[in-house]
């Protein structure tokens, strides 16, 4: 079976496609300087939210935002927060915990086992049974991205560098295991590799057999809901 597929969606797009899929999350809710989030008038059937920290959380009282997604009746909330964790984010979490739907939480706040934890999408170079490990005690909804990751090795050891993939592009060689693409060059001074997944090796790898704790995926309706 298919594990379901969350796709974050700008305002336009949801408005702009039909039919609308099965479990579309209203994307782009961030707040503001002045402590505001904005919020859509309503939400299609089944959707639901995704709340970002591109602007810094205020450190407020959330009660007043908890009731608003309360009368949205989201399916599902995702808290998509990349910046440090900070109490601002800590006390928007607790206000949120009275939401009767469930409540996705990257790894750094996911102490509460009520709730999913938002795992980002698996780097190309690593195998999937080391990215899940620390969670398989956890319900796991799984990002997923058409990202690469740029290997370069020398005398000194190595280092790695992550950064969005050109979309079209394919190179020859492709590793079954891993379910990516990659190519090799050399330097003067180091060997490079560059591991990218395209969305018929994601696709690869969502067919290939995953823990039963990862129970959704979340995409980009840009990559991967056309």
């Amino acid at each position: 079976m298919a594990i379901p597929r969350i796709l974050a969606m700008t305002a336009e797009e949801i408005r702009h496609t039909a039919p609308t899929p099965q479990d579309p999350a209203y994307f782009g809710c961030c707040f503001s300087a002045d402590g505001s989030i904005r919020l859509p008038d309503h939400l299609p059937s089944g959707g639901g939210l995704i709340l970002d920290d591109r602007i810094p959380i205020p450190d407020t009282d959330h009660s007043v935002l908890a009731g608003k997604l309360k009368a949205l009746n989201p399916k599902f909330v995702i808290l998509d927060l990349e910046r440090q964790p900070n109490i601002a984010a800590e006390k928007l979490i607790r206000a949120l915990t009275g939401l009767p739907c469930p409540i996705a939480l990257p790894p750094p706040y996911a102490k509460d086992r009520r709730y999913p934890v938002l795992l980002p999408p698996l780097p190309p170079h690593t195998p999937v049974e080391e990215h899940l490990s620390p969670w398989l005690d956890r319900e796991i909804w799984l990002e997923l991205a058409l990202d690469a990751t740029q290997i370069t090795v020398t005398a000194g050891g190595s280092t790695v560098a992550s950064f969005t993939h050109a979309i079209g592009r394919t190179d020859p060689h492709r590793d079954s295991m891993l379910h990516c693409h990659y190519k090799i060059t050399r330097q003067p001074d180091a060997i490079v590799f560059y591991c990218y997944r395209t969305r018929e090796d994601v696709e690869a790898l969502l067919r290939s057999p995953l823990p039963p704790n990862v129970t959704h995926t979340v995409a980009l309706f840009q990559e991967f809901g056309k």
